[in-house]
């Protein structure tokens, strides 16, 4: 910073809007992998009633996943943040299944599997396609959300008008 920008000299230090949106995108990236990471780790957890399999672990993961998508876009107010959070998240879940050694983070989708673990079949694929509906999701969500914030802007126009009072008249 040099003394024709400084603070002391009236000057406010800029922001760029493109700056926030890459520092958010970037935030989006690394909560999308932890958030990926985890969810991926939880989805097969199920309970065993003894005839069948209620999967747990992928409602879970998926509330797990919608939350960090709906924070960042909260936060962020950019698509783009929140479009990233979900595609690391899907990228982790297909880095974690492809690059480990066995079927630790997937079943195998086969006619034995879903013979004798049909509630992992469906975990694993719910886990696998709704990680892509959640995000389109939360990216909708968060552009009604701004056209709704731009709606009731225009249409409350009093805090653009300086208030005044029976007072003030005088």
């Amino acid at each position: 910073m040099n003394e024709s920008n400084s603070p002391e000299h009236g000057h406010a230090h800029k922001h760029s809007k493109r700056n926030t949106t890459v520092g958010w995108s970037l935030a989006g990236i690394l909560l999308g992998v932890i958030t990926g990471a985890v969810g991926t780790v939880l989805h097969l957890n199920s309970y065993w009633t003894g005839s069948f399999g209620l999967p747990w672990g992928v409602v879970l993961a998926l509330v797990i996943a919608w939350l960090a998508q709906r924070w960042i876009a909260l936060r962020s107010v950019s698509i783009v943040a929140t479009g990233l959070t979900g595609i690391a998240q899907y990228l982790t879940l297909a880095a974690m299944v492809g690059l480990s050694t066995g079927n630790h983070f997937s079943v195998p989708l086969n006619e034995q599997t879903w013979e004798f673990v049909p509630h992992l079949v469906i975990a694993t694929l719910a886990w696998n396609i709704a990680i892509v509906a959640v995000t389109l999701l939360s990216m909708l969500q968060l552009a009604r959300t701004i056209r709704r914030t731009k709606a009731q802007l225009a249409a409350d126009q009093t805090h653009l008008t300086p208030a005044f009072s029976a007072w003030d008249k005088q």
